[in-house]
């Protein structure tokens, strides 16, 4: 069963999870008394992290980690994640002592059996935004000290020591720094992940299209594929290849895009489709050789942006404020309409109609790459 954006497991999340969280919040404050973070060696201090969901929110988490180690570099980290952001695992830029644990999520037995294997730790930081699962687990957790996020509306935050406020009107690295300031950690230091040299096998200058949004409302994040036709033309015309990349899942329709932009017979033109053919580490690296990324507001713009990529950022109902790349050279292009952003946790809007997106205009994506990439 996939985990991130299944239906059921949010329902269950938000049904039994709520009442379940509330009872457990009762009874920390009967057995459990209040504390602050304790007195530590920082040479022998275990912090435990857990991030779930999904591979963008872990790139942006990877620039608090690194604070982390700055602070307390002999420290040991346990870093808990699911199947779904495993795989980035192997790419923070960390020379911390790191234990990696995925938790099968879905699979709730097994998960708590897990959990209680843990070794007891001094702090313990949940930055989920908004499940309960992970509020469960933070109180399964043996740790001195215990912080996560109360997020508005989501009635998660009764098991923590310390209940970190979210707001939806700050970069999301802003709120994952304030475990840094609530524990007087110093923080400001930017996501950033290692670039593994791969076999790509890609001779020429290329672009990077990455056209397919992932998670809860989607659709809401798609371009249409005639302005991606176009920007594609535009690029085959001045020699450089294309290569689309995506899941599994998307390979079929970038195979269809790939066949009808080779349907304009421009001389010397290449286009490959890697959709799901392409690892982790084979898109991190790629990145690093692209000439631009072009990409929808998912969590390929974080993994460009982290490794400072040309990046153009095509973002409509999600906020870049909120969830834009933070790269020097990434640049974003966002409709202003009165009803947008609408996403702020991800699953929120109702919208049937990405009008915004129909708004970005492939004239301002060119301007965009002209400003990126001189030689266009």
């Amino acid at each position: 069963m996939k985990e991130r954006g299944n239906r059921l497991l949010k329902k269950l999340d938000v049904f039994a999870g709520i009442p379940i969280v509330f009872i457990l919040g009762l009874l920390k404050k009967i057995f459990r008394q209040k504390v602050n973070f304790p007195p530590y060696n920082k040479k022998t201090l275990t912090i435990g992290v857990l991030k779930e969901a999904a591979i963008g929110d872990l790139v942006v988490l990877s620039g608090v980690l690194k604070d982390i180690e700055k602070w307390a570099p002999e420290a040991k980290l346990i870093l808990c994640c699911s199947k779904e952001n495993f795989a980035l695992t192997n790419l923070l830029d960390l020379n911390l002592n790191v234990e990696v644990v995925v938790l099968p999520m879905s699979k709730p037995l097994e998960l708590f059996k897990r959990v209680l294997s843990l070794p007891e730790m001094d702090l313990w930081m949940d930055f989920g935004q908004w499940p309960r699962i992970n509020a469960i687990i933070s109180f399964l957790v043996k740790a001195k000290c215990k912080l996560g996020f109360k997020t508005p509306g989501q009635f998660r935050h009764y098991v923590y020591d310390i209940a970190i406020s979210h707001s939806g009107d700050r970069h999301e690295i802003e709120n994952y720094r304030e475990f840094l300031r609530a524990l007087k950690i110093p923080a400001g230091s930017l996501p950033a992940l290692k670039i593994i040299p791969k076999s790509i096998e890609l001779s020429k200058k290329f672009v990077i299209f990455h056209m397919f949004p992932g998670g809860a409302r989607s659709y809401l994040r798609v371009w249409d594929k005639r302005y991606w036709m176009e920007l594609g033309r535009f690029f085959l015309e001045r020699n450089y290849a294309i290569a689309l990349t995506g899941g599994k899942m998307d390979f079929q329709e970038a195979e269809e895009f790939k066949i009808e932009l080779e349907g304009f017979n421009i001389s010397n033109s290449i286009v490959i489709n890697r959709a799901g053919k392409w690892s982790l580490e084979e898109t991190v690296f790629a990145i690093s050789k692209a000439v631009l990324v072009v990409s929808v507001a998912t969590s390929i713009v974080h993994l460009a942006a982290a490794i400072n990529a040309n990046l153009i950022g095509l973002y409509g109902p999600t906020s870049s404020e909120r969830w834009g790349p933070l790269g020097k050279k990434s640049r974003v292009i966002s409709p202003l309409l009165d009803c947008s952003p609408c996403l702020n946790l991800g699953f929120e809007s109702r919208c049937k109609d990405n009008k915004c997106m129909k708004m970005i205009k492939v004239e301002d994506v060119i301007k965009a790459a002209k400003s990126l990439v001189p030689d266009l």
